[in-house]
């Protein structure tokens, strides 16, 4: 059996893929975000295979990655697409007769997603139940439409961004670039990269070091060897801090600073203090640019919110305007297609306005919306 449940955000297909995934007894499940279908118990990725490996599995094997390159890396180290393709790669391996994909095939480049596609429709002893945005009918699946009828956190894009000023972002050099991970093969080798205020696209395949670069340039992780510039001034923010970069992370929880909005954000402004270049937004303007957002009070819990509205919530802080240069790392994962094509009209309005932007997608749809500068990342360098 392998069924596919469509429909728009909040129209209940998470709800019941739960429910069938409950009725078909003990399942694998890869959420929207696959490291919690990681069992977290392991230091490697040899380790993570072995935990669910059988001696005799019943279907065929998914490795699309030589794992074997993979096996001494933590999990926690591999790309948000590298850890979808090993929890399928698990799950191959396991004697797991049922699984469910909630949204998770949305952050594969467009041969890993295919692959897995084939792999799931071959229904080799499993039955298969998948949510995907970008799917609404796929041959020799049952297709389940559900109906939206939630207006609770509704999303105003167009109102969010109309209170922005303009700005100039300044132009980005990124000269000599190295970098690895730790027990992990060189990302980056001393590359050469120039981002002009506009919009740039960056992509590769799966683990070419997309959101590490994107690491980099906010702080969050140091080169080990290479120089950033700022309209030719030094810029080095894992030492002196980030005062340029607005990121919305590809796991939204990957960036709370507290457990309720509020806290996020008054975290925020005392960290942002030290700059006094970045202007501020007091708290009525960040009020009602989240409640614009979908979520209509500070005082909210981040973690009992959908994921669905956590991932537009991630969008706050680039669209306060504090920063002039706005980093979005898989915004259209989880989201419906209204919500796709109102982002896209919203990064053309903060772009025309002069900030810079800087995206990561697989959905080749979304960028299609968007005229951009493309910067494709292979062999740890741009080409």
């Amino acid at each position: 059996m392998a069924e596919l449940l469509a429909g728009s955000n909040f129209s209940g297909r998470s709800a019941a893929l739960r429910e069938r995934l409950s009725a078909l007894g003990t399942a694998f499940f890869i959420g929207p975000y696959a490291e919690a279908a990681l069992s977290g118990l392991s230091s490697t990725v040899a380790d993570e295979i072995a935990i669910y490996a059988v001696p005799e599995p019943r279907r065929k094997n998914f490795a699309p990655l030589d794992f074997a390159d993979f096996a001494a890396r933590k999990p926690p180290t591999l790309s948000g697409g590298e850890q979808v393709l090993l929890a399928l790669h698990c799950f191959s391996r396991s004697d797991y007769r049922a699984i469910g994909i909630d949204t998770a095939l949305e952050q594969l480049d467009p041969p890993n997603r295919a692959t897995a596609l084939d792999f799931l429709s071959d229904q080799d002893g499993f039955d298969a139940v998948l949510v995907d945005n970008r799917i609404d009918r796929l041959d020799g699946w049952s297709c389940r439409e559900l109906k939206n009828e939630a207006t609770a956190f509704a999303c105003d894009l167009a109102a969010a961004t109309a209170d922005l000023t303009r700005r100039s972002a300044p132009a980005i050099a990124i000269n000599g670039l190295s970098f690895r991970y730790p027990a992990g093969r060189e990302i980056f080798r001393a590359f050469d990269l120039t981002l002009e205020p506009g919009i740039h696209r960056l992509t590769g395949a799966n683990g070419a070091g997309k959101t590490t670069l994107f690491r980099l340039l906010a702080g969050v992780l140091k080169p080990s060897a290479g120089a950033i510039g700022l309209d030719g001034k030094p810029y080095a923010p894992w030492r002196t801090g980030n005062r340029i970069f607005a990121l919305a992370a590809q796991n939204p929880d990957h960036q709370w600073c507290g457990a309720t909005l509020a806290e996020d954000l008054a975290r925020r402004r005392t960290a942002l203090t030290r700059y006094p270049e970045i202007a501020i937004p007091h708290d009525a303007a960040l009020a009602a640019l989240a409640a614009r957002l979908g979520v209509s009070s500070l005082d909210q819990h981040l973690y009992e919110l959908p994921l669905v509205a956590r991932k537009r919530l991630s969008w706050l802080w680039p669209l306060t305007g504090a920063l002039p240069w706005i980093m979005l790392d898989e915004p259209t994962v989880g989201q419906d297609r209204a919500t796709r094509d109102a982002l896209a009209a919203t990064v053309r309005r903060v772009a025309a306005l002069g900030y810079g932007v800087v995206f990561i997608t697989h959905d080749d749809a979304f960028a299609e919306n968007i005229a951009h500068r493309e910067v494709r990342l292979e062999g740890g360098t741009p080409v």
